[in-house]
């Protein structure tokens, strides 16, 4: 075979001739093209409007080139809320945390800007919010941070540093946060009526921002936010967040509760309920049911005994003959258990089973998911109401003072909406602890009304700060047999 034959110069491929050529055009095309390479993808970039885009410059390198229109706004205000300012905006929205300003971009026209506007006065291009849910409480809302809303033309507003594809959810949580029952009913529940729909694709912009407060109540907040929560207080001077939709302010109904006709997607406290149960893993999502218990197979089957937590509270409004509401309790049919459920210290009675009190929320939560009914006196603690299960009863024990309107407002109305039974002691004067300290003519124990016509502060010192209970257990045994009548 011979040898194949020695290829000539001429018959070499030339390697370099085309991509060297193909290079040569590229850099030319660039040159001479860039400007309007540059008008062509601000052009494709309008569905983003208001919003930087990096284009390629010939000459300059990279540049950030601001869009040339901006979307003309919708602005929703809600200033005839008793409870809470609320503002829904939508467009190009810039936030400035570090001077608590939000910016809503809107084109010019002949007569001026170009908004669609409703709930404020016709012409109106800035405004304030305090976004916070207790609107008609001036001394709590004197310590709210304050918004400042200002519809400008994209000129004068600040560069976008940040851009975020999710909407906002701008809220303080200042004011009473680290009260339990202020948590819940001015934070989370609002919270959740604000922001639960968007399933998690949400950021929240947190003004007075509480670092402890977040990691408390952390299976909650990660429930509703995908992102972590943006402290604006620690946003650099110049941090521009940009955004396409943002709420300010929190939706809040009533205590403790949600009003579905008003919600988005009418969720309700069940759905609330069932939020809570989700994050925190609870098994329990029906109270015992006592009928279907008795009739259980076998005749010699013991029957399982309803669960009672008894919320022994630590400092005022507590139960100073606590034994003796216990031994009624397991008398009537309960398998009893005493907790202040944060102290890490439950009270079994002889009976129980029983469960220590647990101060980390995870566990106080599976610990009141685990009673079929709960008793305490008007406070903070029966805001734990929240993690039993549904069916179950609730009994608050209402302080004298003539409290009885506030008790049922703060601790009536949720039971019901959460399918759970509600019922209301009011204690007698010879319940009182007040009856020791004042004659029994006097009118502290008497009459309350003038001093509620005084002030809070008065009847918040006296009723509910000087005060605890020692309940009459003949009294109060038709309310446990109701509870457990309830129960069937």
């Amino acid at each position: 075979m011979k040898p194949p034959a020695p290829r000539s110069k001429k018959s070499r491929p030339a390697f370099c001739s085309l991509p060297l050529l193909l290079l040569i055009g590229a850099i030319q095309f660039l040159v001479i093209y860039s400007p309007a390479i540059d008008r062509y993808m601000v052009m494709v970039t309008k569905g983003k409007p208001g919003f930087p885009s990096l284009l390629l410059d010939g000459r300059r390198g990279f540049k950030l080139v601001e869009e040339e229109t901006v979307p003309e706004p919708r602005v929703r205000c809600d200033f005839a809320d008793p409870r809470s300012d609320v503002c829904e905006l939508e467009g190009a929205i810039r936030v400035r945390g570090s001077t608590s300003e939000v910016f809503v971009l809107a084109p010019a026209r002949a007569d001026g800007l170009a908004a669609n506007v409703t709930g404020l006065a016709p012409g109106t291009t800035s405004w304030t919010v305090q976004p916070y849910t207790r609107k008609g409480e001036a001394r709590v809302m004197r310590g709210i941070s304050t918004l400042t809303v200002r519809v400008v033309p994209a000129g004068a507003a600040p560069p976008c540093t940040v851009r975020h594809d999710v909407p906002a959810v701008v809220y303080s949580n200042g004011g009473y946060c680290g009260n339990y029952y202020h948590d819940f009913n001015d934070n989370i529940i609002p919270l959740f009526v604000t922001a639960r729909h968007l399933g998690g694709e949400v950021q929240l912009l947190v003004a007075q921002k509480q670092a402890w407060w977040f990691g408390k109540y952390r299976e909650i907040v990660d429930g509703l936010t995908n992102y972590e929560a943006v402290d604006l207080g620690a946003d650099a001077e110049g941090e521009v967040r940009c955004f396409r939709a943002a709420t300010l302010g929190l939706r809040s109904h009533k205590d403790l509760s949600i009003d579905p006709r008003r919600a988005p997607r009418n969720l309700s406290m069940v759905d609330f309920k069932r939020f809570l149960m989700w994050r925190y893993a609870l098994p329990r999502e029906h109270a015992i049911r006592t009928d279907e218990e008795e009739a259980g197979p076998g005749p010699g089957r013991a029957r399982t005994r309803p669960r009672l937590l008894v919320v022994a509270r630590r400092s005022r409004r507590r139960f100073v003959n606590l034994p003796e509401i216990v031994a009624l309790a397991e008398e009537v049919g309960f398998d009893v258990t005493a907790s202040d459920l944060m102290s890490g210290t439950a009270s079994k009675s002889k009976s129980g089973a029983g469960d220590e009190g647990h101060s980390r929320m995870a566990d106080a939560s599976k610990l009141v998911n685990s009673f079929d009914a709960m008793v305490a006196v008007h406070g903070s603690g029966l805001t734990n109401l929240v993690f039993l299960p549904m069916n179950a009863v609730v009994v608050q024990v209402v302080p004298l003072g003539r409290m009885e309107g506030l008790a049922m407002d703060e601790y009536g109305v949720p039971p019901r909406d959460m399918n759970m039974r509600y019922l209301q002691y009011n204690i007698t004067a010879e319940e009182s602890t007040l009856s020791e300290v004042y004659p029994r003519a006097h009118p502290v124990l008497m009459d309350p009304m003038p001093i509620h016509e005084q002030s809070w502060t008065l009847v918040k010192d006296v009723y509910l700060g000087k005060q605890d209970v020692r309940l009459d257990v003949r009294r109060f045994r038709p309310v446990l047999l109701k509870a457990i009548q309830l129960l069937r």
